[in-house]
């Protein structure tokens, strides 16, 4: 029988009806961990005799694809895909896909989550509550504020999508515009140094890839407004963290959401001690729509690839064609 891992930090269970419909197509399944943290040997022992996986944060470098000959197929539940060494396994032959389009409604809903919370310290109000105080803070409007989206992909336009019915007046930085929804939603596009100097809340909706490592560092973090709030819903290593720290500590902005960080899970103590940030542990894509959704594409694309099918979500086509040679 052919065995397909299941390496996701939660729990089957979630993915409602997919791993029994993973089953009804004649597959065994295998639960991993797929936590970030998991070390190369634990991977390759996870990945014994399987033919595809559908991975988490785990790593998927040229040791694991040399150590597990019978793996056919990653597929990363989600968009990113940092994790994985597309190049190693193009060069031998093994399809890497990710589920574009399942989860930009979950981030984007988070994003905004993150907004008001910072905008009306509601966390910041519930802290006090449970320690028996009752003192309002002045908080800052979301409604007609400026928001700039760094990043106007399908998490980010979902995004702009979402500020309309805030009245935000959206700016953005995006190298590849859709020129189409720019212009039916009104997005004024500028430069990324524009996008901090000019937001009252800037949103990260980036690809982590070399050229864009801790690309908001100290000098976009001095273009910000003093009042101005910075959301990381994307990815941990865009941010300098020691420059975000800073910046959010010595009141050079106003505050932080973060949901994505560079190690996780994150375990730095200095953040507990900032009242101005709200944290949380790259939940942004868990919910229960975002998982149904994920799961149902994550399995379709594992049953077309077995059936010898080859799925539109590849990002290396090139190593579909090695194989079939």
């Amino acid at each position: 029988m052919t065995t397909v891992a299941l390496n996701l930090s939660r729990s089957a269970e979630k993915l409602g009806e997919v791993p029994g419909r993973l089953r009804a197509g004649g597959l065994e399944l295998r639960l991993g961990s797929g936590k970030g943290t998991t070390s190369e040997a634990d991977v390759i022992a996870s990945l014994e005799g399987c033919a595809a996986v559908i991975a988490g944060q785990e790593p998927y470098t040229a040791e694991v694809f040399d150590a597990c000959p019978t793996l056919r197929l990653v597929v990363r539940f989600g968009v990113g895909f940092d994790a994985v060494d597309v190049a190693a396994a193009s060069e031998r032959g093994v399809l890497v896909a990710t589920i574009p389009g399942t989860n930009e409604w979950g981030v984007a809903d988070h994003a905004l989550g993150l907004m008001l919370d910072l905008a009306h310290g509601i966390s910041r109000h519930d802290r006090a509550m449970r320690r028996g105080e009752w003192q309002a803070q002045q908080g800052v409007d979301l409604w007609q504020a400026t928001l700039g989206i760094v990043g106007l992909g399908l998490i980010g336009r979902s995004v702009a999508r979402r500020a309309a019915g805030f009245d935000m007046r959206v700016i953005a930085y995006e190298p590849y515009p859709v020129m189409e929804f720019v212009e039916e939603h009104g997005v004024e596009l500028t430069s990324i140094e524009d996008v901090f100097r000019e937001s009252d809340f800037v949103t990260l909706h980036l690809p982590s890839m070399p050229e864009t490592e801790k690309s908001v560092d100290t000098s976009k973090l001095a273009l910000m407004k003093p009042t101005a709030f910075l959301i990381n819903t994307a990815r941990g290593n865009l941010v300098d963290e020691d420059a975000l720290y800073a910046a959010v500590q010595s009141g050079q902005i106003a505050g932080a959401g973060v949901d994505a960080w560079a190690a996780e899970p994150m375990t730095d103590p200095r953040w507990a001690e900032l009242e101005n940030v709200v944290l949380t542990p790259h939940s942004g894509a868990s919910t229960h729509g975002v998982w149904t959704a994920s799961g149902e594409m994550a399995a379709e694309i594992v049953l077309k690839v077995l059936r010898d099918e080859q799925p539109d979500q590849l990002l290396n086509s090139e190593a579909w064609e090695r194989r079939r040679r």
